[in-house]
């Protein structure tokens, strides 16, 4: 089962495209909203245009439909972003649903799953980012990943302990080298001595 096209889809030369809303389209270039913004291209790279009703569309007929204060009815539009966002052919549905719950969280600011649906956690009773989370609780970012405090010592601990002992090996390996050309050095003069007592 193939998915239904989500929008209207401009094929460029090369392969690219551009899927979302057609809003202009002149001579020299079409502009298309693909949700989380628009993109202008120049017709002379259009292969094809192919057009259909787009989830984007549909979200903001919706939309114009909802009162500021209809909780409920946002709520249900962001639920059904969500489900766009979620598929294969999302066309920057996710902006959506994080807009339709914008709006019940501007009415109720503790709303589970507006605060959810915005990708924030609950912390000490309070709504917030993960790195508020994080930070909140004390933990530090290093090399990309969330730790306390006391595992980034261990984790810089045990890279100065092995630096330490990588410089300490190769400091042997020089003495080594060191010694061992002093040794040839010694053998060939040992032998050109002999060479000039005979």
């Amino acid at each position: 089962m193939s998915a239904p096209l989500c929008a209207d889809e401009v094929h460029l030369k090369g392969g690219g495209r551009l899927t979302g809303e057609i809003v202009e389209q002149t001579a020299e270039n079409i502009t298309v909203d693909i949700g989380a913004g628009r993109m202008t291209v120049k017709m002379s790279t259009v292969v094809r245009i192919d057009k259909s009703a787009s989830p984007l569309q549909e979200y903001r007929k919706r939309a114009a439909a909802l009162t500021d204060q209809d909780v409920e009815g946002w709520r249900e539009l962001a639920r059904w972003a969500a489900n766009f966002a979620a598929g294969r052919w999302a066309c920057g549905a996710g902006t959506q649903s994080r807009e339709a719950y914008t709006h019940v969280t501007a009415l109720i600011p503790e709303d589970p799953e507006a605060n959810r649906g915005l990708g924030l956690v609950q912390q000490d009773g309070r709504w917030m980012t993960e790195e508020e989370s994080y930070l909140a609780r004390g933990f530090v970012k290093f090399q990309g990943e969330w730790m306390t405090p006391g595992e980034k010592q261990a984790l810089l601990a045990e890279r100065q302990a092995s630096e330490a002992a990588d410089r300490q090996a190769l400091a042997a390996q020089m003495q080594a080298d060191q010694a061992a050309a002093q040794e040839q050095e010694a053998q060939e003069a040992a032998e050109q001595d002999d060479f000039w007592d005979d």
